[in-house]
């Protein structure tokens, strides 16, 4: 398989509606971060799994199910998507999704780029320190343009796996800035 993806929907009394789909970060088979919208490698796929979704979401309905839930799929090398698993419940994804639209409701791009992910850094630091740094390098979230980077969960136990979302206009932005942030922080891999 080549890409893990994903589409995020509720059900709600209105009917059931699409709220985001992105593709998942995975090592070694386990997740470990995620970008949305869907990748342009994985945008074909993007109809396929919505209607997946809006079925699932009609049966759970007609099953008297009201609230969010996510499906999964899993795209080979020939682009061909896969259903791997649903959730029926909040996901790993929709907390920092939440997170993402209330930081940019009043920002001028309503549906902005993001990933979630984090990063070992080679060298401990309190949290001061690693705002301290991503605000002098101008990558720390600035609410007026609506982008940049949040660290997430407070400092680390140990100084050093940060967790982080990064928000911006496009998906190329969100990678420009999660390159920036690895060089800024000093990742391990970065």
């Amino acid at each position: 398989m080549t890409a893990s993806v994903s589409i995020q929907l509720e059900v709600t009394a209105s009917g059931t509606h699409a709220l985001f789909s992105g593709a998942m970060r995975t090592a070694q088979g386990s997740f470990t971060g995620y970008a949305s919208p869907l990748p342009p490698s994985f945008a074909h796929v993007a109809g396929e799994l919505e209607e997946w979704g809006r079925a699932l979401g009609r049966h759970l309905s007609d099953h008297g199910y009201a609230g969010p839930f996510g499906l999964d799929g899993l795209v080979d090398a020939e682009g061909v998507l896969y259903a791997s698993e649903s959730n029926i419940r909040r996901t790993a994804t929709t907390t920092p999704h939440a997170m993402v639209t209330r930081l940019t409701a009043g920002s001028a791009d309503p549906h902005p780029a993001w990933s979630v992910s984090k990063g070992r850094t080679r060298n401990p630091m309190d949290f001061d320190g690693a705002l301290a740094r991503l605000r002098a390098s101008g990558l720390a979230f600035d609410p007026a343009r609506g982008e940049g980077v949040v660290l997430y969960a407070d400092a680390p136990p140990d100084g050093r796996s940060w967790r982080y979302a990064v928000i911006a206009g496009s998906a190329q932005d969100v990678e420009e800035q999660e390159a920036a942030l690895a060089e800024v922080l000093a990742f391990e891999d970065g």
